[in-house]
């Protein structure tokens, strides 16, 4: 009896997670995880479902479509909880029905690449274009490799910097041209200081309008930690290290900020110009209640969309010290092959095709992302209006060390960054219970070389 009850339990819960996974692909488009697979017919996962994405992604598979016609693409929108969640690529791997291809976090590359769920491509590579490695941004190629294979190919890319409303500004008497990009950056501190004078509140002491918001939009941690020379991680001795100086720093200044600010007061602020499942076009950026920002390259595409009379300037992100060159550093995408996939030989073409010199043209000029393909920054039709700041940025760039335990390393240290904000941690406690948690985890890995 207890036999046939525990086959009745399998039974069920198999029924229940073939229902989940058949609803959630369907919330997207079409597809199922079971039944026979079209051999001409390539399987394509995405995370990125935005609107403009989409869109994007639509047009590369089109021409991909058109110059092959024995295959057809199908997408399905696949949007990830977090930078590490791996969730629905484990189900369908251990499975034994994954995609053919995978749009996925680059920085999670070789994570996933360490438990089993990406297809090793170099022999795909090798039998193709032994020198492709050459063809991306080496700091890209470099986040797709782990212990010694190719896990996947650079897509697009990004960088940080800010956005300042010259109206907002002027009407407060201060001069647009103090942040010029022209003049080189600004310090952090002479940053906020210029902020703070644009803050207003109302009579009973909600803020109407800042002037920045720090730890907002991509003022996350590694924006300011690699700013002050954040490494992450030492190789020689195999240790994750978030409690140097650099991220340590940047923790005590949220904390400062949060003081300074009054973290309340901003999170009801932004209750009220960017509440819960708001529209793109509702931030407080775009509506005038925040005058600077630091955000990334997509968002001259998101403010011709949503803010197209804002008459706004972007410059570098703010240096620690005056003197300072100007720095920023980039993430992005790439089109990974998940194990046991169907149909190798036509997700590998349309792996190199959307990563290739077309594909990347064609999707960064509607997203307003950056290419990895080295050679299309020659191109300046691609850089058109604010789009030429980003193109002149990326000499100075840096990316985040693509650690088998990045993508826990990265949620954790977010976790960090909000404990500290709110005041439930001091910033010493909060990485030093990251630094607990993570290193154990990276341990089983050692010996591990970035490159």
């Amino acid at each position: 009896m207890k036999d046939y009850r525990a086959f009745v339990r399998a039974c069920v819960g198999l029924l229940l997670l073939f229902l989940f996974n058949t609803a959630l692909s369907a919330c997207a488009f079409p597809f199922s995880f079971t039944g026979t697979r079209d051999a001409h017919e390539v399987v394509y996962w995405t995370t990125a479902t935005d609107p403009i994405g989409t869109r994007a992604q639509e047009a590369v598979i089109a021409a991909f479509e058109k110059q092959n016609p024995d295959l057809h693409v199908r997408i399905v929108g696949m949007p990830a909880q977090g930078t590490g969640d791996a969730t629905s690529l484990i189900t369908a791997v251990r499975g034994g029905s994954p995609p053919d291809v995978y749009m996925i976090d680059r920085f999670t590359v070789s994570q996933q690449a360490s438990i089993g769920l990406l297809k090793n491509i170099a022999p795909e590579i090798a039998k193709d274009d032994h020198h492709l490695a050459r063809s991306y941004l080496p700091f890209a190629w470099n986040e797709v490799k782990y212990q010694g294979g190719v896990y996947g190919l650079p897509f697009e890319t990004d960088a940080r910097a800010v956005y300042y409303n010259k109206d907002i500004l002027r009407q407060s008497g201060i001069d647009p041209a103090l942040l010029d990009p022209r003049k080189g950056p600004v310090t952090i501190d002479t940053l906020m200081a210029l902020a703070m004078k644009l803050n207003r509140s109302d009579a009973d002491g909600n803020y109407t309008r800042l002037g920045l918001i720090p730890w907002d939009g991509e003022g996350e941690h590694a924006t300011w930690a690699l700013e002050f020379g954040a490494r992450y991680y030492n190789q020689k001795t195999c240790q994750v290290t978030l409690t140097e100086p650099a991220i340590m720093q940047t923790y005590q200044n949220y904390a400062r900020w949060a003081r300074e600010l009054n973290y309340q007061r901003v999170a009801t602020f932004l209750a009220t110009y960017l509440p819960p499942n708001a529209p793109p076009s509702q931030t407080p950026f775009y509506t005038g209640h925040l005058a600077i920002s630091v955000d990334g390259n997509w968002n001259t595409t998101n403010l011709q969309n949503y803010a197209p009379t804002m008459n706004y300037g972007i410059t570098y992100l703010p240096i620690a010290h005056r003197g300072d060159k100007p720095s920023t550093w980039s993430g992005g995408f790439a089109m990974v092959m998940p194990a046991g996939a169907p149909n190798v030989a036509g997700g590998y073409r349309l792996m190199r095709f959307m990563t290739g010199a077309q594909g990347q043209r064609i999707y960064n000029r509607v997203t307003g992302h950056l290419p990895t393909w080295a050679s299309l920054y020659q191109d300046n039709r691609l850089f058109a209006g604010p789009q030429r700041f980003f193109q002149g940025l990326m000499k100075y760039s840096q990316s985040r060390p693509a650690l088998p335990v990045g993508a826990q390393m990265w949620d954790a240290m977010t976790s960090a960054q909000q404990a500290v904000l709110i005041g439930n941690k001091t910033p010493a406690q909060a990485l030093n219970e990251v630094q607990t948690r993570i290193q154990p985890q990276m341990q089983q890995y050692c010996p591990f070389k970035l490159k």
